[in-house]
């Protein structure tokens, strides 16, 4: 704690590199540095050092261990002697020692021992999905869809914010009429359409499968083998 003369802040009195003290009230007026926190490492309540992002709904225990002037590292605290906060409870909110998710962003949590407060730590916040986007291959809105006996049409979800997980699980209403699966390939894309290759040399290929939301699995083969041979990493001419 600070100590004031006539109303302005004095320093510590130091004579040959030692702090004299005075009593006030029965208390030293400056702490010893046994006592003098310097700097606070947030931890978990086991001590291991915080995850880097914290799950929809999800809740996380809190510790503090707090270095001292005379260089010792105090106990691991959790609920007692140290006081935790969150910089933004939009984001998240504490409750002694119980880090609760609120909204996705970045979570700003600082811990207090003995009056010094912590730089601020942070976690990032997942964000919940508010909305889905559904899309034909064009990306034209689809609020609804007509096909006939034997059609099929690819659909791209998006999840809102786009920063949430796109993870979804599809469904129709009536499985007796239609169905969804996985997005059928309904076309191959190669990048170069031609190549003109000398003995030796290598090119490397892009190969797309359309639409986008098909598997993207490819086998690539050369009809004759004697002439060029290709391997992931391009083809080749022998």
């Amino acid at each position: 704690m600070p100590a004031f003369y006539a109303g302005k802040r004095v320093g510590k009195p130091l004579l040959n590199g030692h702090t004299y003290n005075a009593l006030f009230n029965g208390k030293l007026v400056w702490p010893l540095d046994k006592d003098t926190v310097v700097s606070i490492e947030i931890t978990d309540d086991k001590g291991k050092p915080l995850p880097k992002s914290l799950a929809v709904s999800g809740t996380l225990k809190l510790g503090a261990k707090a270095t001292y002037a005379d260089g010792h590292v105090g106990d691991l605290l959790t609920t007692n002697d140290v006081t935790f906060a969150s910089r933004d409870t939009s984001t998240a909110t504490v409750s002694g020692n119980t880090l609760t998710w609120r909204h996705g962003g970045t979570i700003l949590v600082t811990a207090t021992v003995n009056g010094f407060t912590s730089a601020a730590v942070s976690i990032s916040a997942a964000y919940a999905p508010e909305s889905i986007k559904v899309t034909d291959d064009s990306g034209k809105p689809i609020d609804n869809i007509t096909l006939r006996v034997g059609e099929s049409k690819n659909l791209k979800v998006t999840i809102l914010p786009d920063a949430a997980s796109q993870e979804f699980a599809a469904s129709a209403a009536r499985p007796d009429i239609a169905v969804v699966g996985d997005a059928k390939p309904t076309g191959i894309q190669v990048t170069p359409e031609s190549l003109t290759l000398r003995v030796g040399e290598t090119a490397g290929l892009d190969v797309k499968v359309l639409p986008e939301g098909a598997d993207q699995t490819v086998t690539a083969t050369v009809a004759d083998k004697s002439i060029a041979s290709i391997s992931r990493k391009g083809v080749n001419h022998g």
